[in-house]
């Protein structure tokens, strides 16, 4: 059974189609560390990759959080609490069909630059991704994907959106329990040895 290939290991900052000579669309994945390498699939093909790793279904997801938007389009896509991205328009197609947008991740956003009609996104690797939409319709994405962010961590982390990293989550786990969290145990405990108290 063929090894499915890793896209999250050296991180994501940036998902983006491209025409490769000789291949035709592809894939860029800029890591988090700026390296750059072609994925030779279409950028629909990676991003299913990538969530199905997660154990999330593309098209539920565009569901769920279009509805809290309130679209059907542009729809970022929320996989991890470090990976919202947030859907920009990169490229004119040259076959009908083909995708024009990529995929940036918002927690890797430096800034926003404006450029004529057009704007570019600095990532806070240094990398610039030109983009094909204007300053404020970027502006806009970028807002609708902290609101998803914000609905994806109060679904799925529970309150670890008040920490800005696990390395800073695992340092609060290692403290010593104050009384406030004994008494929250205890309380805990005492339901489960009660018939039907949880």
């Amino acid at each position: 059974m063929r090894k499915r290939e890793n896209y999250l290991e050296e991180g994501i900052s940036a998902l983006l189609p491209v025409y490769t000579q000789g291949v035709g669309d592809t894939t860029v994945l800029i890591t988090l560390e700026g390296n750059q390498r072609v994925i030779h699939k279409k950028i629909k093909a990676v991003l299913k990759s990538i969530a199905s790793s997660l154990s999330y279904d593309i098209v539920e997801l565009r569901r769920k959080y279009g509805e809290i938007l309130g679209q059907k389009v542009k729809i970022p896509i929320p996989l991890k609490h470090d990976l919202i991205l947030m859907h920009v328009v990169v490229r004119q197609p040259l076959v009908q069909g083909d995708q024009t947008f990529g995929y940036i991740n918002l927690s890797c956003k430096e800034e926003v630059i404006k450029e004529g009609k057009y704007c570019t996104v600095v990532l806070k690797n240094g990398v610039d991704i030109q983009l094909l939409q204007s300053y404020s319709t970027t502006q806009k994405n970028i807002l609708n994907a902290q609101l998803v962010k914000k609905h994806f961590l109060e679904n799925n982390y529970q309150g670890i959106e008040k920490i800005s990293s696990f390395k800073e989550l695992d340092h609060e786990l290692r403290c010593p329990a104050t009384r406030g969290d004994m008494v929250v145990l205890y309380e805990y405990i005492k339901k489960l040895m009660i018939p039907g108290g949880m």
